[in-house]
């Protein structure tokens, strides 16, 4: 088997893609738009084969690599000949092979009776079972830099595509880009999900003790996680918090609009600012930066999500990076995570935060 193609598949948020396409359009001229599903887009190289070890930078991939192409159901041990291959031309190369489904619905707006994972069934398990060595992938786990890990997608009922990359830390380690978090029963809500999942994304040094203040935070559920972590939290929301977030020894509620809140009513020293305010982009940013200016000795750093309320904001992102950068953010990305919905995640690192 020829392990070599043209092409290249990337993952995104069920109805992003129309963004993506515009953002890979404008950062990568050479690559041509070639086949859609939601959630799942490939493109072609115009200038030739694709190496495995190329770097995507885009804020609304999720996972990327190689595409070899769609497969029917009947031609999945064409994954096995990938392997093998891989094998062959060195043994002592560690294989993964990650099979999950592309994104069907908008995360949080999965109908009654979704089961995840329906359209790819007991597929992952069965390849494993004909491959002819035990050794061929390895067990379940992150790949390490300089791994092969062979994706398999399952797109509709009977439908795969499937390709393959050189794990480094520009890619995901979790399949489709997406972490195996779980929501716990006493969650206030989602929002619990997408701190977790921007801590995971961004390496965030949040330490027990830390004080964060969260602009947005009814009715609490990233407030709850941070709580979780160790963390002092003030929450700002003319908002209800939900009471298993109120009785916490260590949150304090400053019910109110962001816009109404002095300066003086927060603490001298805070370090971590965290938002999510279901307004305009440059309304909740300007409320950021309203507040970061006032916070400069002792602030480490950021989350900010960002509403996208029309796509066309997307536009927009690399403006609300360098506004973000502009607040004294030394190191500063973007991304729309796996638990976001129509928005997304800037990470901001002031230089005090980066030699933590």
């Amino acid at each position: 088997m020829e392990l070599k193609s043209e092409f290249i598949f990337i993952v995104c948020q069920a109805g992003a893609e129309p963004a993506l396409k515009k953002e890979i359009a404008k950062s990568y001229p050479h690559l041509r738009f070639a086949f859609s599903r939601p959630g799942y887009v490939t493109f072609k190289n115009v200038d030739g084969s694709v190496p495995f070890d190329f770097i995507l930078h885009s804020v609304f991939a999720r996972a990327y690599g190689v595409s070899f192409g769609p497969l029917a159901e009947a031609e999945l041990p064409r994954v096995l000949d990938m392997a093998e291959t891989l094998r062959a031309q060195d043994p002592t190369r560690k294989i993964h092979l990650q099979a999950w489904e592309r994104d069907l619905h908008i995360p949080g707006e999965e109908p009654l009776g979704f089961v995840p994972g329906a359209l790819l069934g007991s597929v992952e398990a069965q390849l494993r079972k004909q491959a002819k060595s035990e050794a061929l992938f390895e067990p379940a786990g992150h790949p390490q830099d300089g791994d092969a890990v062979i994706q398999l997608i399952a797109l509709d009922p009977g439908k795969f595509g499937y390709g393959l990359f050189t794990y480094s830390t520009a890619h995901s380690p979790y399949p489709g880009g997406r972490p195996p978090l779980k929501l716990p029963n006493e969650a206030p809500s989602r929002a619990f999900l997408k701190l977790e999942n921007s801590i995971l994304w961004s390496g965030a040094p949040l330490r027990k003790g830390d004080l964060a203040v969260e602009i947005g935070s009814s009715p609490g559920g990233a407030s709850y996680a941070m709580l979780q972590r160790g963390l002092n939290v003030i929450g700002i929301d003319p908002g209800a918090m939900d009471r298993v977030v109120l009785k916490h020894p260590n949150f304090k509620h400053i019910q109110r609009s962001v816009a109404h809140t002095p300066r003086e009513d927060l603490p001298e020293s805070i370090q971590w600012l965290i938002l999510d305010m279901n307004v305009e982009p440059n309304v909740s940013l300007y409320a950021v930066d309203r507040l970061v200016s006032r916070m400069k000795d002792s602030l480490l750093g950021v989350l900010l999500t960002v509403k996208l309320n029309q796509w066309k904001f997307a536009d927009e992102i690399p403006y609300f990076m360098s506004y973000v950068k502009a607040m004294g953010m030394i190191k500063v990305k973007a991304t729309q995570l796996a638990y976001n919905r129509q928005e997304i995640m800037i990470y901001g690192l002031t230089r005090k935060g980066m030699t933590r």
